[in-house]
């Protein structure tokens, strides 16, 4: 019988890449029970995982000797011998999570446990224009890794919030009117060749969603929105456990449905968005104009009577002492909250609503109003299922939530990394 070498060489490929597979694959598995059930021993992992005590003692011995897992202090207990038992180097690699907003970028350096070493925001003029902001950008990365005294081989990857659109096919993002004339961005390609570093790309609100689902307070949430209150209005939406993120990747646009048909103008085009009503743009400008119609207010007093100088913080602050224009400011902002989110429980039934952003400093003054409207408005059913709750990563849930898909992607295959 003759042999084709060709074939045979084939053959030979196929066969290694199935190998290779399987290592990787089971990698995965060692790795994922240590990460979840650590400090535990090479034996009950064995369990756990269902692979052969033999194959796990050598995956553990290599993930070991890469600094994957390291030996806890912690010792099994029991009879004979106390058996070594493992866990995580969550400090293996770090990640940068970078949310990029329409006026500043916001920075964080993390471990795998999403513990955030090092933060900083740095605001920008969008009137710089394109090539500006992302060379700020850059070299604040590159900066923040240095200034922790960190290899640049220590960083996993890069995960970036975007407030736009994210189209998924070429993976470009588009700006919206936040930032005119930036048009369509290649920003991921952009990054990887300046930076050279692992990069995912998400919508701000659909990256707070995953940093809410990983770290923060919808953990262990099955479906659960997340609603990001900044100078715009999205949300990110989580089913059956997974980011979803609709056809085209736009989904989440909470801030465009109309909620008054004779309301303001909006900068999408239409007329009466949410987004005009309770957003934190909204508020200012409704305060600037009180102010300047002359109705009583610690904000004039705490901005000198220059209504240019009324910010979202002075408004809070305002309220924090007790400020009657200001409390109505966030009560009537939480009212259109609550009058948009019926629309939610209704449609979605959803366990769990966060309201982040800005707005999650605001939950003295919005909760009740927000509460208040779904009660008296939304269906029975899912009203009693719901729980509206206020984020508590804050400013740090878009960034730290644009990590998780590197995270995630660490954890399927640890090799690569090594």
């Amino acid at each position: 019988m003759t042999i084709n070498p060709l074939n045979t060489k084939d053959s030979l490929i196929n066969a290694n890449a199935q190998l290779a597979h399987l290592r990787e694959h089971n990698a995965a598995l060692v790795l994922n029970v240590v990460a979840r059930h650590g400090p535990v021993t090479q034996r009950k992992t064995s369990k756990i995982c269902g692979l052969s005590f033999t194959s796990v003692v050598s995956i553990v011995s290599h993930l070991e000797k890469n600094g994957i897992i390291i030996k806890s202090n912690v010792v099994s207990s029991g009879a004979g011998r106390p058996a070594a038992m493992y866990q995580f180097d969550p400090s293996y690699r770090y990640v940068v999570g970078c949310e990029m907003q329409h006026d500043r970028i916001r920075l964080i350096l993390a471990d795998f446990n999403g513990q955030i070493r090092a933060q900083k925001t740095l605001p920008f003029d969008k009137n710089v224009g394109k090539e500006a902001v992302l060379s700020l950008l850059v070299h604040s990365i590159e900066d923040l890794i240095t200034d922790n005294k960190m290899e640049f081989k220590k960083i996993y990857g890069l995960g970036i919030g975007i407030g736009g659109l994210i189209h998924q096919e070429n993976e470009s993002v588009e700006f919206l009117s936040h930032l005119p004339n930036w048009g369509n961005l290649s920003l991921k390609k952009v990054l990887q060749e300046k930076l050279h570093l692992r990069t995912s790309i998400e919508n701000n609100s659909a990256s707070a969603a995953l940093g809410e689902l990983r770290f923060g307070a919808a953990y262990g949430k099955k479906n659960f929105l997340f609603v990001n209150i900044k100078s715009g209005i999205g949300m990110g939406i989580v089913l059956n456990g997974e980011l979803y993120r609709g056809t085209t990747g736009t989904s989440g646009e909470f801030g465009h449905i109309t909620v008054d048909d004779h309301g303001p103008v909006c900068i999408c085009g239409n007329v009466g968005c949410l987004e005009t009503f309770a957003s934190v743009s909204a508020l200012i400008n409704n305060a600037k104009r009180f102010v300047a119609q002359g109705i009583i207010s610690v904000i004039k007093d705490l901005t000198d009577g220059d209504p240019n100088k009324i910010t979202f913080d002075v408004i809070l602050k305002a309220a924090r002492q007790g400020d009657k224009l200001a409390y109505k400011l966030f009560i009537d902002a939480g009212r259109y909250l609550g009058e948009g989110m019926v629309s939610l429980v209704n449609l979605f039934n959803p366990e769990l609503i966060v309201i982040g952003g800005e707005f999650a400093r605001t939950e003295a003054y919005t909760s009740g109003a927000i509460t208040d409207v779904i009660k008296r408005q939304a269906l029975g059913i899912p009203r009693r299922a719901v729980q509206v709750i206020f984020s508590k990563l804050g400013k740090n849930a878009s960034a730290l939530g644009a990590t998780v898909t590197l995270m995630d992607e660490f954890f399927t295959n640890p090799l690569r990394s090594c």
